[in-house]
């Protein structure tokens, strides 16, 4: 998991506001889970999707549809990925290493705010990370129709987590 911390250390040096959420997050409550990617809401400010997008490419990270990352700026391009594509995420990739994968957030359930409001904050070496809350965890879990099996093995875990609390 050596890429998900230099992404995530990356993305907190280069100061943009951001939650993580998806595996990673469950993974950082104690979720006994293995994943790959890096599910990020990001905030949606000019200045921080710039940052957002320097730091995706200085991962070499790429977006998966061919077109530029500059494209997220436009508030009328992600409204139509999102209501004429029916996506949820932007994936970043690195063509040379599969490993390497961040899905941003594009709906408004899934936005920075929403993730955002109550999230927890770590400490990854030295550095100050929000991850959403187990509750919100939870919350985004149950709405998966259908349920992967590993959503309903985080779904199991953090209910235990939650009534232990």
């Amino acid at each position: 998991m050596n890429h998900l911390r230099e992404i995530i250390i990356a993305l907190a040096d280069a100061e943009v506001d951001f939650v993580i959420a998806g595996g990673v997050a469950c993974v950082l409550h104690g979720v006994e889970r293995f994943t790959l990617d890096l599910d990020v809401s990001v905030s949606l400010t000019t200045e921080n999707l710039d940052r957002f997008i320097g730091t995706m490419k200085q991962q070499g990270l790429v977006p998966r549809v061919p077109v530029p990352p500059e494209s997220l700026l436009d508030p009328d391009f992600r409204a139509m990925v999102v209501d004429e594509k029916n996506a949820l995420v932007f994936t970043f990739i690195d063509l040379n290493d599969p490993r390497k994968h961040v899905d941003m957030f594009l709906t408004d359930d899934l936005s920075f705010e929403a993730i955002g409001k109550g999230c927890e904050t770590i400490d990854l070496e030295g550095r100050l990370v929000k991850i959403a809350s187990a509750s919100k965890l939870l919350e985004m879990k149950e709405s998966i129709d259908p349920p992967r099996d590993k959503d309903r093995i985080d779904i199991s875990f953090l209910k235990r987590l939650l009534s232990y609390g």
